[in-house]
């Protein structure tokens, strides 16, 4: 009988919903100048609810001059309303920041717009340090923004202004977000305050026209508070309600080595009240099990403001614990002193990527990536579905190659699936920043960019030299596609589905079967035949199975194709889907 259903299954025909990847150059008329994405923790890339994406980083200002030079900070924005799968769907990027001295590591965030209204309010804001260039000058926390008003959005932006002066110390990698009511939040790291450093933060009431005095949120005295990351909860809106953004938490993490008789560890406190008062710090790494030495927390907080941290593990003495404090213009073979990769980063070992989550206490620790190479740099980010993505900069002593890999997974799901995303065997790519994105207008999925260097292979791709080569670029990778907003309700995309449906299809993470019945069974059958996964269809989902590409049991399935059969009654419907992590 099982036979005969089978065949019965492969004479429908097979629908398949491509969800490809694109992967290009973002600033092709930049090729021949140093620009990099990182290595601070702050975002490099948001999605607006007008479905454009928009992008900052650093570029070298005069390419021409010596490694090591000031930097300005740069922006683009793509110029259509889906997802961009060429290099021609960025508009020429613009210089937003050209002030004497140097400029660089900046973050970026967007407003979320008004309850019920998802895009009337898409306000870009962006943070960096400057330093003015003089001799004994240090870096400052500036500021600017753009109302971005218009479709296609307009490269028109406000002055530079400062947020903090420091008094002699410097003020390194600030990373800003945006709460509920568009409370504007600016995290960074204060160098030499006693004489160690600290972890500072300010807030804007009036999108960034006023900036509150400074706060120590770290409070760890005699220890280094370094890379710090906050992260709000991103977009996600309160059933059943559209778009209401309804939380006051602010979350904070950064690396931290108060604990003097073990490496540094990933610490996190949170504000109840959108940065009035901050809790006491929380130790990830001891909770959560970790092993210490930890380092580069990335932060993002899921629909039910619950925090989920990656990090990188295994510091080793040669790995800068931040980038700074800076000396542009000198020798680029001296840890912290230019744009692009830190050439002390080549020749570690080991060090590789760690996960937690905070569900009313930190969970254990799970291991993203793999430990035979060096992964580094994580970026973390979780769509409205729950599907996590954690990408990460990995080298693997066989190919001589860094590479961008990504790790997906749903929430509080197993195992993490890593994929490679540059696959460029001829350069080293760095510094991978996943994107967020407004929620509703866009479909499950990922986007990031990152550093690509030594486009011209004059220095040969890889490797110490090859960093020092003034020709860096910047590149995308995403499959997110765009929808107009919508309400998101018990089904994903927020409506009532009529007839059997899968997206995305090939499944990466995991995958939505809408069904359009308040009633029936879903049935997953393999190719020769045998059910590897069912599930009633409940009345309270709206007709929607979340499948994680796993059997029955929650063992990972492998790659390949499946039928999905959806039986209600005598009525039988078929769709085919590809796993294809």
């Amino acid at each position: 009988m099982r036979l005969l259903l089978f065949s019965l299954l492969m004479m429908f025909p097979v629908l398949l919903l491509a969800q490809g990847m694109s992967m290009y150059q973002v600033d092709g008329d930049l090729s021949s100048e140093w620009e990099a994405t990182g290595f601070n923790n702050g975002r490099a890339m948001v999605r607006d609810a007008d479905g454009f994406f928009h992008i900052v980083y650093h570029t070298q200002d005069n390419p021409d001059s010596a490694p090591g030079g000031p930097c300005d900070i740069w922006y683009s924005h793509t110029l259509i309303p889906a997802p961009p799968t060429v290099s021609a769907d960025w508009a020429p990027a613009v210089k937003i920041v050209s002030l004497p001295g140097d400029d660089r590591y900046p973050s970026i965030a967007i407003e979320h717009g008004s309850p019920g209204v998802s895009n009337d309010n898409d306000m870009l804001h962006v943070v960096w340090q400057h330093n003015e260039g003089e001799t004994g000058s240090v870096y400052d926390i500036f500021y600017c923004n753009s109302a971005n008003a218009q479709v296609p959005p307009p490269d028109v932006w406000s002055a530079p202004m400062p947020i903090y002066i420091s008094m002699g110390h410097n003020s390194l990698v600030p990373d800003i977000d945006c709460s509920f009511e568009n409370i504007l939040h600016v995290v960074w790291q204060e160098e030499d305050v006693d004489p160690f450093s600290e972890i500072y933060y300010s807030q804007s009431l009036d999108h960034g026209g006023s900036w509150s005095p400074f706060m120590n949120i770290s409070m760890t005295i005699e220890a280094n508070s370094q890379m710090p990351d906050v992260a709000t909860i991103i977009d996600f809106p309160e059933e059943p309600s559209l778009f209401t953004y309804c939380s006051d938490f602010v979350h904070v993490v950064w690396n931290d080595d108060y604990d003097t008789s073990s490496p540094p560890h990933i610490l996190y406190t949170q504000s109840p009240d959108a940065g009035i008062s901050w809790m006491p710090f929380e130790d990830v790494t001891l909770f959560s099990g970790a092993y210490g030495s930890d380092g580069y927390p990335s932060l993002t907080v899921d629909k039910e403001d619950i925090p989920h941290v990656a990090w990188m593990t295994y510091l080793l003495p040669s790995d800068p614990d931040t980038p700074g404090p800076y000396t542009p213009g000198v020798d680029p073979a001296v840890v912290n002193s230019f744009p692009g990769p830190d050439p002390g980063m080549y020749g570690v070992y080991l060090n590789y990527i760690l996960y937690s989550w905070r569900p009313g206490m930190w969970v254990p620790f799970e291991t993203v990536s793999g430990v035979i190479g060096d992964e580094e740099f994580p970026s973390i980010a979780v769509d409205q579905y729950d599907n996590l993505y954690v990408a990460y900069q990995s080298w693997l002593n066989t190919t001589n190659d860094y590479d961008i890999y990504q790790a997906t997974k749903v929430i509080a799901g197993f195992p993490w699936v890593p994929a490679c995303i540059s696959n460029d065997t001829d350069h080293d790519d760095f510094f991978p920043s996943e994107a967020t994105k407004k929620a509703g207008t866009s479909t499950p999925g990922f986007d990031l960019t990152w550093t690509k260097i030594d486009s011209d292979l004059s220095a040969g791709g890889h490797g110490s030299l090859a960093a020092r080569s003034s020709a860096h670029e910047i590149w995308f990778a995403g499959n997110t596609s765009y929808a107009p907003p919508v309400a998101i309700g018990a089904s994903p995309d927020g409506i009532h589905v009529q007839g059997l449906s899968i997206y995305p299809n090939p499944v990466l993470a995991g995958a939505w079967i809408f069904t359009g019945e308040s009633s029936g069974l879903v049935k997953i059958f393999d190719l020769s035949g045998r059910v590897v996964f069912r599930e009633s269809i409940m009345p309270d989902r709206n007709g929607s199975v979340f499948w994680g590409s796993v059997d029955s049991n929650g063992t990972p399935l492998p790659n390949g194709q499946y039928i999905v059969t959806l039986q209600n009654g005598d009525s039988l419907e078929t769709l085919s889907i590809i796993v294809a992590r």
